[in-house]
């Protein structure tokens, strides 16, 4: 067949939508591949042990380019012998971010990224570098003067250099660039200092304990709604509030007394969540958006998991035994998937429980300390009683102790403190 027909056949397919763009675009990468290949003077071996390809650096022959598949290697490879035009950090950004939600269960991950992109790297000088005259000194500036125009803390920096440093790998794993200069990182300048945050910031003390329990109670006489027991659960287990939300009566066995944690409410942007991408994750039940939403921009999701993704079981203490009680003797009908501390058509949810705590806070005229406030007032009281911090962890549902050790804060009044002072040097 002559160049010329089948030019014409080619273009033939093209305009009758036979071949759509994605095709065209697979085409040209199967015969750029074929084209790497050729030009490849090494060989390119099968490791069955490490079910990967590799073979030799075109430019060091001692060392190794390996990959999973045999496509994915020859991507490696193209930047060593094909010439392309300029590609940007700027660039690759939504294609890193269509990967990421292949490797992420968390919409609110995404939009965290995005949030992050659209603050501190967007159109800015660095990212409009083509991505191979980048050098590690180009990186140790940008990262630097970022630091310091912004003032980051460490854990600020940490969390936003999440995304360059994923998208430079991206980059090397897809054949962009032939080496990853970003590990190469060094940061010199000084981080922001951050204090650790006041007892009387982030725990209640044992008045104010006492007090907002008292108002609660006194809420729910008042309007027998059982959101109002839901916060004097919750300074009896520590659970996040997106937990305690999503607790249903088949959680809780009431013959052991102990509750089992295993799934969270969370408010996730609706914009993201409408991506078909997330669209087997709502048939399959991971992701459940609750009722009575529609049109909003945000909405609250159940999800099949924790925050960590593990399970832990509870116990439940005697003053929370006699809440659930109180609440099963008014709800005898209660299905054992209903929620716990729903009400009527309603559930609870993550504003619900600040609201109330606003508004008990003002009864009792302390300043207002908002629902996160309860996990560490929980770990702190446990802690001030002696139980292990292992324990407490488990119970927070931690992965390790350092974590929850920046929850512990002193939930003793001034006098208390003194009292015990006074004690250690009695003698």
């Amino acid at each position: 067949m002559q160049i010329e027909e089948k030019k014409s056949r080619l273009e033939n397919l093209f305009f009758n939508d036979t071949i759509d763009d994605e095709t065209v675009a697979n085409i040209e990468k199967m015969l750029t591949r074929k084209k790497v290949e050729k030009l490849h003077k090494y060989k390119i071996l099968y490791n069955e042990k490490r079910d990967a390809w590799y073979t030799a650096n075109p430019q060091d022959y001692n060392k190794r380019i390996q990959r999973k598949t045999l496509g994915e290697l020859l991507d490696a490879l193209k930047p060593y012998y094909i010439e392309s035009t300029s590609t940007y950090l700027q660039d690759i950004f939504e294609e890193w971010l269509d990967y990421k939600r292949t490797i992420t269960d968390s919409p609110n991950t995404i939009c965290a990224h995005r949030k992050h992109w659209k603050r501190f790297f967007d159109g800015t000088d660095f990212f409009q570098i083509p991505l191979q005259e980048i050098k590690v000194s180009d990186i140790n500036s940008w990262a630097n003067q970022l630091i310091k125009k912004y003032n980051l803390s460490s854990h600020a920096w940490q969390t936003i250099k999440t995304i360059p440093k994923q998208m430079f790998e991206y980059a090397k794993d897809h054949g962009y660039i032939a080496t990853n200069p970003f590990p190469e990182l060094r940061v010199t300048v000084k981080f922001r200092q951050v204090s650790k945050p006041t007892s009387e910031t982030q725990v209640y003390n044992t008045d104010e304990y006492h007090k907002i329990i008292e108002d609660l109670w006194k809420s729910y006489d008042k309007k027998h709604e059982p959101r109002f027991l839901s916060i004097v659960c919750n300074f009896l287990m520590g659970l996040r509030a997106g937990e305690l939300c999503a607790l249903r009566w088949q959680d809780l066995d009431m013959k052991k007394w102990e509750i089992s944690i295993v799934q969270e409410m969370v408010h996730m942007d609706a914009t993201e969540l409408s991506n078909p991408y997330y669209d087997v994750y709502k048939a399959s039940g991971q992701i459940v958006i609750l009722p009575g939403q529609k049109g909003r921009k945000g909405v609250y999701v159940l999800l099949d998991h924790t925050k960590t993704h593990t399970e832990r079981v509870i116990p439940v203490v005697h003053k929370a035994q006699e809440i659930f009680k109180l609440l099963r003797a008014n709800a005898p009908d209660a299905k054992p998937d209903d929620f716990i501390f729903g009400y009527g058509s309603k559930y609870l949810n993550l504003r619900s429980i600040n609201s109330m705590l606003e508004y008990a806070c003002k009864h009792i005229s302390t300043d207002v300390k908002r629902s996160h406030k309860l996990r560490k007032t929980y770990a702190s009281r446990l802690n001030a009683a002696g139980l292990p911090l292992d324990q407490i962890r488990a119970c927070l549902g931690h992965s390790n102790t350092t974590t929850t050790l920046g929850y512990i804060y002193t939930p003793l009044t001034p006098e208390e403190s003194l009292s015990i002072m006074e004690k250690a040097f009695a003698n």
